[in-house]
């Protein structure tokens, strides 16, 4: 079975085991914030269980025990809600190559607003015609 990008949420955060502190209707409506954007919905709940960490986890002692880690937890979901959103903003950046495209290369030619091509092929054919380095 396909996941779905509940699923994928679910699974980036590590909100997928019982008890989930995420019920499936708040990851959908996240994700319809964002416009469908799931890495950009996992980056958001991240930072939002982060401050609910920080707000209702107490470190506590009973003797020589201590039970302690609020500040670690919500300092890791931080962390992982900032590689969330770097995934998120390198998947917006395509690779472009130039000269490949004919209509690319065409409307470059036909732009009345370019400069003229100072290199062209053969341009430094000829090592005596005076240019040096």
């Amino acid at each position: 079975m396909p996941m779905t990008d509940m699923d994928r949420v679910r699974l980036e955060i590590g909100d997928n085991e019982a008890p989930m502190h995420f019920a499936d209707d708040e990851i959908w409506e996240k994700i319809n914030q964002f416009g469908g954007n799931w890495l950009s919905a996992a980056a958001d709940l991240c930072f939002s269980w982060a401050r609910y960490i920080l707000t209702h986890w107490r470190d506590f002692s009973i003797g020589r025990f201590s039970e302690s880690g609020a500040v670690a937890a919500a300092a890791a979901l931080n962390e992982k809600g900032k590689e969330l959103q770097q995934k998120v903003a390198m998947s917006s950046i395509g690779t472009y190559v130039g000269g490949i495209s004919v209509s690319d290369r065409t409307s470059k030619e036909n732009d009345s607003d370019r400069t003229p091509s100072t290199f062209r092929r053969g341009y430094m054919d000829n090592p005596d015609s005076g240019w040096s380095r």
